[in-house]
């Protein structure tokens, strides 16, 4: 029999298996925690250790590094941040020990024996006309949405869910909260896609108009360490350690999510703004090697993102951003400056004068951006960043600056060009096409490859494009 995922029961029971078991892992982190979550449990389960490098199961060259290079402090501190765990002063010995907070895991273990129970139909419940309307759903209407359907059970049948229901309330709001539908894209943050706006601001209507501003940083934290563990036993052999962030999730990118948490927690008494600008100085001032001072000035902004976004190919576009020609890094210390909120502005002194004397918009996000980014290759980065420069400039060209529109975005997608070289994406104009941006709404626009027919075409549809400027290298 399938659940909704699409996976047989059998294995979303083992799914939930494993996710128990990263709890158990990540809650012993200073004992044998961390074998555990690496190389799982031999036949007497017992975790197998690091020195027994003849059991290690395969890739054990993946798990290897995980165990060495993971950062074991970060989910430790998310651990902390939500009240999981707590550090205590030794009494009689100088250094600190950690205590299970028990009343705090007991909900985070009540959750995830719960959360994915509607994943089964028979399970899913008919909204009542007395509830309706509900999340989109009208009275009759069976909750197919899984999350949703629990958390109809939440709000109006708690007694259906005893274990839920025994919780404290401060608890229950907890746990409740792990089931909204926040709309926050985690990959946007990390990487810095999206500006501010785009990023917190449905986050933050949540937490005001859902939950009457009643969540805290740690419930936020929990919600997180929820996400992490129901990931770490998405693997359906829970015995085998926690494959899929040990095994077929980049390390880096696991890294940068951890190192992220503590940050999008703030947004509960932060604003939107604030919370990215802190954590783009963050990231800058822990790159390794060291790259300097956080940067101040009207190009501050621009190269925080560009270092998120870049990744491992960071260091060599910011070379590139400093050999920009002057009308590209000012555009691009502009528009990436933007924020897409109300009233909101990075300090003053990292973004230009126009920006945060004259807050306008819409602001963008180039969808893809990061992705572009990191498939430079051997490509020449000025001319990358050139590309991504002058699609901001036919954006703004399609949605001109108004003061009006200061707290909307607009997602500029450049799918068709993210994973072409330089060279290809200018081999197509030598073959007579073009690339263009295609306005299809008044939130979206696409860059797409167009042939001199087909432009001719949507000229005289009115069709609203602008055709990319990319001069050929001399």
């Amino acid at each position: 029999t399938a659940a909704s995922s699409g996976r047989t029961i059998g294995d979303e029971y083992q799914r939930t298996v494993g996710a128990f078991f990263a709890i158990y892992w990540l809650m012993r982190m200073h004992i044998d925690g961390r074998a555990g979550f690496v190389f799982g449990v031999d036949d007497s389960m017992k975790p197998i250790g690091s020195e027994d490098t003849e059991q290690h199961p395969h890739p054990r060259d993946k798990r290897r590094k995980f165990f060495e290079e993971g950062k074991w402090d970060y989910f430790k501190q998310l651990f902390l941040d939500a009240g999981l765990i707590k550090e205590e002063k030794r009494m009689l010995r100088s250094g600190t020990v950690l205590k299970v907070n028990e009343k705090r895991l007991v909900s985070l273990l009540a959750l995830t024996a719960i959360h994915d129970i509607m994943k089964i139909s028979l399970l899913l419940p008919t909204l009542q006309e007395r509830h309706a309307p509900y999340n989109g759903y009208q009275a009759g209407d069976t909750i197919s949405d899984h999350d949703h359907a629990l958390s109809y059970l939440m709000d109006h049948y708690p007694q259906f869910l005893p274990s839920f229901r025994e919780l404290d309330p401060e608890e229950r709001r907890a746990v409740h909260f792990t089931q909204c539908q926040l709309c926050f894209n985690h990959g946007w943050f990390v990487q810095a896609e999206a500006p501010p706006g785009a990023t917190f601001t449905k986050f933050k209507d949540a937490l005001i108009r859902d939950h009457k501003a009643q969540i805290e940083r740690r419930d936020v934290a929990l919600y997180f360490v929820h996400w992490l563990t129901d990931l770490a036993g998405a693997e359906p052999t829970p015995l085998g350690g926690c494959e899929k962030f040990v095994t077929k999730f980049p390390l880096e990118v696991l890294n940068s999510f951890l190192r992220s948490f503590e940050y999008v927690q703030k947004i509960t008494d932060h604003t939107e703004t604030e919370v990215m600008e802190e954590y783009l100085k963050i990231r800058w001032a822990e790159h390794t090697p060291s790259l300097g001072p956080v940067p101040t000035g009207d190009s501050a902004i621009a190269k925080m993102r560009i270092l998120c976004m870049a990744q491992m190919k960071a260091e060599r576009c910011l070379q590139g951003f400093d050999d920009l020609s002057e009308d590209d890094r000012e555009l691009l210390n502009v528009e990436m400056s933007r924020t897409g909120t109300l009233c909101q502005c990075y300090s003053k002194d990292l973004v230009p004068q126009e920006v945060s004397t004259s807050p306008a918009g819409p602001a963008f996000l180039v969808y893809y951006g990061p992705a572009f980014l990191q498939n430079l290759g051997q490509d020449n980065p000025a001319q990358r960043l050139s590309i991504l420069a002058e699609v901001y400039r036919r954006a703004r060209e399609l949605w001109p600056v108004n003061v009006a529109k200061a707290a909307q975005h607009v997602i500029i997608r450049v799918d068709m060009i993210k994973s072409l070289s330089t060279a290809q994406i200018l081999d197509a104009m030598g073959k007579g096409d073009v690339w263009l941006m295609m306005k299809h709404n008044e939130s979206e626009a696409f860059i797409e490859r167009c042939s001199q027919r087909k432009l001719n075409k949507l000229i005289a549809t009115g069709h609203h494009i602008q055709i990319l400027d990319l001069i050929q290298p001399q």
